[in-house]
Parts: C-alpha cells; structure tokens; sequence
C-alpha cells in the first residue's frame, strides 16, 4: 500500500489521496477535541459513545439535513441509547478552514449519557441547506449505517453550523 493509500484508509472520504494534509489535521485535531470533550463528560460519571463518520453529507432533498455514515457497532449503541433516553440538548464546537469541522455533542441529561458526533462539511456543500434550515427553524443529523437504518437528532439553532455567509 502506497503512503497515499494508507493515508486515504486512516481518514474520512474528504482525506482521500490528494487531500491537503493540513484538512486531515484539522480532522486529527477534531478527534483528538471529541477525546478531550467525553473524557470530561467521563470524569463527571456520564457514559460517552463517539461516533466515526466515514462519510458526512449535505442533503435538502427529503430527508434533509446532514447524512452521517457510522459503523455498525456504533450505530447499533446509539440506537440503544436513543430508545432508552431522551436526548433533547445538544452543543456544538465548530471550526472554519475552509472546509467546516464541527464536534455535536448530544446529551441525556437524566441517563447521565452524551454522544460525540464530529461533522465535516464545505461551504459548497451546504449551499441551500443553510437557507432551508433558517427557514424552518432548524436542521436535522441522520446519523445512519449501511443498511440505511437512520437514527435522526433535530437541532433548533441551525445558525450553530452554519457561517454568517452561507447560502
């Protein structure tokens, strides 16, 4: 395997081969931030689950909002989580480089659980949906597995993940 090709395996889709090596830091960093943000949640008795997008998309068609592909194992957990609690607050820590990089956290406060979910998204991307969602007053994450199971957190401040300027 080429150095190129390890590289494109060790990222998201957006670091594949040719991908500038400072998005996949950025990447890195979002991570290692994730890693940061559940240990604390840890370190204060919550459980913590952290999702590994292997692709985030934008989408304005019916099921609008951002498409999220996670691995089975951690889709399978969420959607244990989800059906066991109520996950009705969220934060967002968001970071611009010209592609977007953003850390949701879910939390149940009476479980006592949060959800780490990291999205990546570029302003092209998102052209549309940033207007939809300031129109309805807010944006969804479809956060979904192979077998397009969905498991889907509403977010009411959808100025949250997006820029001043987007479309």
């Amino acid at each position: 395997m080429t150095e190129d090709e390890e590289d494109a395996a060790a990222g998201p889709a957006f670091a594949g081969t040719g991908a500038a090596s400072a998005v996949r830091e950025h990447w890195e960093d979002l991570l290692g931030d994730m890693d940061a943000t559940a240990a604390e949640f840890e370190d204060a008795g919550w459980e913590t689950l952290r999702l590994h997008p292997g692709d985030v998309t934008a989408v304005t068609g019916d099921r609008w909002g951002f498409d999220v592909l996670v691995p089975d194992d951690e889709f399978e957990r969420l959607r244990e989580w989800v059906d066991a609690g109520d996950f009705d607050e969220h934060d967002v820590y968001r970071v611009e480089s010209g592609i977007n990089f953003a850390l949701v956290v879910l939390k149940d406060d009476d479980g006592e659980r949060a959800v780490c979910c990291p999205l990546y998204y570029d302003d092209a991307a998102v052209e549309g949906l940033g207007e939809l969602a300031e129109r309805r007053g807010r944006v969804e994450t479809h956060v979904r597995n192979l077998a397009e199971a969905y498991v889907t957190f509403t977010h009411d401040e959808p100025d949250l993940f997006f820029s001043d300027d987007a479309d």
